[in-house]
Parts: C-alpha cells; structure tokens; sequence
C-alpha cells in the first residue's frame, strides 16, 4: 500500500519535511507497474528515483537528505540525466550501444524511468522489449588492446587513446563484431586516420 500511504503523508506535510522536494507520485505508481510487467522484484531506489528525481538537483538533494550511499547517489543522479534519452525509437543496435556504455543496471534504471514517464502502459510491447534488452544480451568486452595500434605505428600517448577511443565508437556502430578480420579492419582505419602525437 506503499501510493496510498504517500498520498497520505503528501497531505499531511510530511513527504515535503522528509523528502524535501516533490513527489511525482503517477510516475512512482507507473514505476511499480513497470517493475512488474517485466518480473522485476521492486527496486528501492529505481522507485525513490521515480517518486522524487526529475533532474540532477533532485539527486544530490535526496543524497544529503536520506543519507544514501554513494551508489545510490550515482544511480539516482543517472537516472536524472538519462530517462529523456531513451526510449523504443533508439532500436535494439542503439539500446546495446547504451547497455555498453551504462551497463545492464543503470539502463534498465534509465529504461523503466522513461517507460514510467511516457504515455505508454505496463503491457507496451515496444517498451518491455526495451527494458529487458540486458536480460536477453550481455555486452561483451572491447576485444582490442593498445598493442593492437602499437604495432600499425600509433605512439603511446594522446594518440594511442583517440584511436583506442575512434575505435570503440566504430566497433559499437558496427554492431560488436568478434570475428578478427573484422576487428583487424577497424584497427586498419582507425590506424590510418588517427593523427600522430
């Protein structure tokens, strides 16, 4: 009973004493449907993320106010700057992009904040598709190393990080390959793109 209880505590001042900011209390209801839709066990603080984290502010406010734990900060924090970003039109290919980038907890965060926010409802099909993308696929681990552009010439240095960097955002566009002619293609470009130091 945890809506009727806030609603409850709204109206009797204590959600402004405690919290100290407002409560968003569809999304923390869309939150927990959410949740369910998809057989996620409720999270505290994807659903205190829902309730009182619009933007950043929110986060750091909250962060001071109920004492959290550092990682609880950065994962409301993110959440502040992500759940705008995100939603079924960035694809499957974009959607792994972001599982690399944040990991698996911080998009599904992102995912379900945003699902909780649109217009759409707990059986979206597009939505429950998105949010358990990270149960379905892993990201797997950038396969090229330093030495990989050492031996086509790339210095140490500042160049070697902007063509290990290039290189990623080129491995991530074209879908993760694995397969080492691939994977020897885009060390090739990147090589031969990348400025000397």
């Amino acid at each position: 009973h945890a809506l009727p209880t806030l609603i409850v505590m709204g109206d009797a001042g204590l959600s402004l004493r405690i919290l100290g900011g407002v409560n968003y209390l569809a999304s923390f209801e869309n939150m927990a449907k959410v949740e369910a839709a998809i057989g996620l066990h409720p999270d505290p603080v994807r659903r205190l993320g829902a309730l009182g984290v619009m933007v950043a502010e929110d986060a750091k406010r909250l962060f001071g106010r109920l004492r959290l734990t550092n990682n609880e900060y950065t994962r409301l924090a993110s959440m502040a700057e992500g759940w705008r970003r995100i939603s079924p039109s960035i694809g499957e290919q974009g959607a792994r992009g972001l599982i690399y980038r944040l990991g698996a907890e911080q998009f599904t965060d992102h995912a379900l904040l945003g699902w909780a926010r649109s217009q759409a409802s707990a059986s979206d099909k597009d939505w429950q598709g998105l949010a358990t993308l990270p149960q379905r696929w892993d990201a797997p681990v950038f396969p090229l190393k330093a030495a990989d552009f050492i031996a086509r010439g790339i210095a140490k240095g500042p160049a070697l990080g902007a063509a290990m960097r290039e290189a990623e955002a080129a491995w991530i566009a074209k879908g993760f390959p694995g397969d080492a002619s691939a994977l020897a293609s885009i060390a090739d470009v990147t090589a031969k793109t990348t400025v000397p130091s």
